[in-house]
């Protein structure tokens, strides 16, 4: 039973609330692995080998998903893969899809940290970069070097893309 409930917690979690389909929350989170490893007093799950979970219009691929938590409360959710992969639908079903090979959910300031080779996608508009940092919250998005050091290398630019807004002579 403890395992069904950190499942739970975790169902909660992952889904972005800012962002996150409404119904989604009401719906059954799935997970297969290949193998898991729950370490109870350190408050670790570990999934490893094609790691797959679906909540609703919520899916997260991973080869590696570790989830910490703290008197049983979702602290952080590192995914890693090549890539980690994460999509989710709002309530207007617009996508809002992110890539990376390594991804950090910290639930506590709704943030998901992408690193290496990090992509977001909101609707038709794309991010790219070396570090992204999507609050999910406050649909704030932040990309680059965020240290202001003013070192960036051409790698390390970030690029974007947004679309035109449709009016109806565009449609």
């Amino acid at each position: 039973m403890k395992q069904n409930a950190k499942f739970l917690i975790l169902l909660f979690c992952l889904s972005l609330q800012a962002q996150a389909k409404t119904s989604d929350s009401n719906e059954t989170l799935n997970i297969q692995a290949g193998s898991v490893e729950i370490r109870e007093k350190e408050g670790i799950s570990i999934y490893k080998n094609q790691v797959h979970i679906t909540r609703g219009s919520m899916i997260i691929e991973g080869e590696l998903i570790q989830v910490h938590t703290i008197n049983n409360e979702i602290k952080t959710i590192r995914i890693e893969g090549k890539p980690a992969k994460f999509r989710q639908l709002n309530d207007q079903d617009e996508e809002i899809s992110a890539q990376s090979q390594q991804m950090e959910y910290q639930a506590s300031d709704n943030k998901l940290i992408l690193k290496k080779e990090a992509i977001l996608v909101q609707g038709q508009n794309r991010f790219t970069s070396e570090h992204i940092i999507y609050d999910t919250r406050q649909d704030i998005v932040q990309a680059g070097d965020l240290s202001n050091t003013n070192s960036t290398s051409e790698s390390e630019r970030v690029t974007i893309t947004i679309q035109p807004a449709k009016n109806k002579n565009n449609e």
